[in-house]
């Protein structure tokens, strides 16, 4: 179990004696990086797993760019792009035994505003691995072979009973909050009596992963397309096996044929019309469905779900394991604030209202896509061939599709948590030139269109103020903390400066390390008023203008990354609000009563 310290060092004081402050049921990818973000927040945390072991498959086996800024905080971005494929990635096309597109995906350069801009092809077991060893680091560990069978909530926690196998010895575990992520078959959601709504589909898929002697070139993967008939291969970057995948036919007696490497093997040997080719040394093998379902709520009481045991995807363009991975991250963060005494309970009701739209948005994506590529109606059959198929060799289109599964462009717009505060018209600044801090009305345009209250906060090209050395705004967020930006646009006056001081010396004392103020200056020298401040330069101006904000502006930017306010000019009284509004008990407890904030400002 992790040790109860916060993000300072400071022991976390706890209401009564729980064993744990989460208790989080599940080992996959999403159970593992919640984990982790609570652990490095100074959270008693305990992970459970039904399985007496790891598994070894690759199942989900893309990481999306979003994906990688959330492993990017967690500390382990790195292993991941070492251990994966993220460059040169290519795939050979066939329709009806014939070559039609020998795709090359050659990768994009880290961007200003995307330092992971590529897809990275990892098998889930090794991503797993990686967030394993990231937990023990953080002082945690997965308990294997402790399969959850009873939940029954208490006012100020939850007891769970825990079997231990083998010989099945029932342990109670008392956690101020438990969280499900333990798959599609989730015993966390049935002892909740959840539903989940949607459709499964009637084709089969056979999944293995297997070592494969004779398929060149062997740095490639390879699709065989024939009407309704499906075969794939992917390799993974430094080891011998494969994932293979082919949609398997009825049977002619109705009956399920069991998965097996002869089957496999036949199948492939039949869609590729590559005899010659060897399929050996199975570690995994399955049968798999398409279930298209979302469940009905995310939280009871002090229970929540995240992941597979919350939506069933669509593997078609991997948002499955990516999904459930930023789930727990929308949740890391409030969660965290909850049991450190920082924030009503209210707050989680916001992780529902956020991420359930946001999984029924990407499972109607996938389902679309799971249509498209394996619809066998002579329509869909006759477009994938001559329509989709071709088009792939559009660089175009190989941009679009990669950017539609990226995960970079879902929003928390319509969120209780988004708040977008803007210049009134009256004091639009009507004259040329920025001898102040008022916004004329092109700055008003460029901040209606920069990054609004909701959106993920875009990375920057900047320069520490203290070292003069080059460094992003990614660096600046990384942490369980809050991100205050107070940019000073263009006008760069003295008063200017002195007023983005006065908001960031109220906003440490008010909210001490829950946020994290930075002044971002429009220029390569750090003026003399803001000494003994976190300052970054913007020599060129150009994260001022990413974000809308050649005018005085201040963005708030959550700890997973998104914007949860921004107001034009930047403006305490608006802030402080704001603050007091999510970090309630913290306002409530250092403020004099009198000047208290309270209520919402949008």
């Amino acid at each position: 179990m992790a040790r109860a310290q916060s993000p300072s060092g400071v022991p976390v004081q706890r209401r009564g004696s729980p064993d744990a402050d989460v208790l989080v049921v599940g080992a996959g990818p999403t159970g593992l990086a919640l984990a982790c973000d609570l652990c490095r927040r100074g959270l008693a945390v305990r992970v459970v797993e039904r399985l007496p072991q790891p598994e070894v498959k690759s199942r989900g086996k893309g990481v999306q760019p979003r994906t990688l800024e959330v492993l990017d905080d967690l500390g382990v971005v790195d292993r991941v792009l070492e251990a994966g494929w993220s460059r040169d990635l290519s795939v050979r096309w066939y329709v009806r035994r014939e070559l039609l597109v020998d795709l090359h995906l050659p990768g994009r350069d880290p961007l200003p505003d995307v330092p992971h801009p590529n897809l990275v092809l990892i098998p889930q077991w090794r991503t797993e691995q990686i967030l394993r060893e990231r937990l023990a680091e953080l002082g945690g560990a997965v308990e294997w072979g402790r399969e959850l069978v009873g939940l029954e909530q208490e006012e100020d926690g939850v007891v769970a009973r825990v079997a231990t196998s083998p010989g099945g010895a029932v342990e109670t575990i008392r956690a101020a909050w438990v969280v499900g992520c333990d798959g599609g078959h989730s015993r966390v959601r049935d002892l909740l009596e959840l539903a989940m709504e949607g459709d499964s589909r009637e084709e089969r898929f056979l999944f293995g992963d297997v070592e494969i002697e004779g398929l060149e070139p062997a740095d490639s993967g390879f699709v065989w397309f024939d009407g309704g008939e499906y075969l794939a291969a992917s390799p993974f970057r430094g080891l011998r096996s494969w994932q293979v995948q082919a949609s398997l036919p009825p049977a002619a007696d109705g009956t399920e044929q069991p998965e097996s490497l002869e089957l496999l093997q036949r199948l492939f040997a039949e869609r590729s019309g590559l005899s010659h080719v060897r399929l050996s040394h199975p570690t995994w093998l399955s049968t798999w469905h398409s279930n298209v379902r979302l469940v009905d709520r995310y939280r009871v009481g002090r229970v929540l779900v995240a992941g597979d045991a919350a939506h069933l995807h669509s593997p078609v363009g991997g948002q499955g394991m990516n999904t459930g991975v930023q789930d727990a991250y929308n949740l890391g963060w409030k969660l965290g604030l909850v049991v450190r005494g920082r924030a009503s309970d209210r707050l989680l009701d916001t992780y529902e209202e956020e991420r359930r739209p946001i999984a029924r948005a990407v499972l109607s994506g996938s389902d679309l896509g799971y249509r498209a590529v394996f619809g066998a109606d002579p329509v869909t059959t006759f477009l994938r061939e001559h329509v989709l198929t071709p088009a792939l060799r559009v660089p175009a289109v190989q941009r679009a599709i990669l950017g539609g599964v990226s995960e970079l462009d879902l929003d928390y717009r319509e969120s209780s948590l988004a708040e977008d505060h803007r210049a009134r018209v009256t004091a639009t600044r009507w004259r040329p030139g920025h001898d102040d801090e008022r916004a004329d009305a092109v700055d008003r345009v460029r901040f209606a269109r920069g990054v609004r209250a909701g959106d993920r906060a875009p990375d920057g090209a900047v320069q520490d103020a203290d070292t003069g050395r080059p460094t992003r705004l990614f660096d600046a967020f990384r942490g369980p903390h809050s991100t205050l930006l107070l940019l000073d646009g263009e006008a760069r006056t003295d008063d200017g400066y002195t007023s983005l001081a006065g908001i960031a010396d109220r906003v440490e004392r008010l909210f001490g390390a829950d946020v994290r103020p930075w002044v971002v200056v429009w220029g390569r020298r750090s003026p003399v008023g803001l000494a003994g401040r976190r300052v970054l330069l913007d020599p060129d101006g150009e994260t001022h203008r990413r974000y809308g904000a050649t005018a005085e502006a201040l963005y708030l930017v959550r700890p997973d990354g998104y914007v949860g306010l921004r107001a034009q000019p930047a403006s305490e009284e608006v802030l402080v609000r704001y603050l007091g509004r999510v970090l309630d008990r913290v306002a409530a407890d250092r403020e004099p009563a009198s000047t208290s904030p309270a209520g919402s400002a949008r």
